[in-house]
């Protein structure tokens, strides 16, 4: 008979578990830059994108607009990101990246590459392809 754990067979457990590990991992790497994993993601969104508003950058991180906000302020504080209103709605800002913010991504892009390949290391290329494939599909979709 098996000993039953409510923790090990709960899904949201061994993701959360996994999560905090490999941000851990990241951010070790990342400190050399000295943003956070979440900023460093933002950085990237708005890179690839070259502007996005808050909630599209908030639906793309798949991160409420709150958690979004606490990260975004150290980033405006030391000068990466610029904003101007939107053409079509002058409320709405639309953020990118100013020349400071693509310097620190290209700082910290290298930094990932190498947290990335520790990873990759530690799991495998494939394992860790197909753990990122699965967990895409996953927040993508609700």
């Amino acid at each position: 008979m098996r000993n039953f754990s409510l923790l090990e067979d709960c899904n949201c457990f061994a993701t959360r578990q996994a999560a905090r590990y490999i941000t851990r991992l990241y951010e070790k790497h990342l400190d050399g830059a000295h943003l956070t994993s979440a900023q460093f993601s933002i950085l990237v969104s708005l890179d690839e994108k070259n502007e996005m508003s808050m909630s599209g950058l908030s639906a793309a991180l798949v991160m409420d607009r709150t958690t979004l906000l606490r990260a975004l302020k150290p980033l405006q504080r030391d000068g990466f990101l610029k904003s101007r209103p939107s053409k079509q709605d002058t409320r709405q800002l639309l953020l990118s990246l100013s020349p400071e913010g693509q310097r620190r991504l290209k700082i910290a892009a290298r930094l990932w590459h190498d947290a990335q390949r520790q990873f990759e290391e530690e799991v495998g290329p494939s394992r860790a392809a197909r753990m990122r494939r699965d967990l895409l599909a996953v927040s993508r979709s609700t």
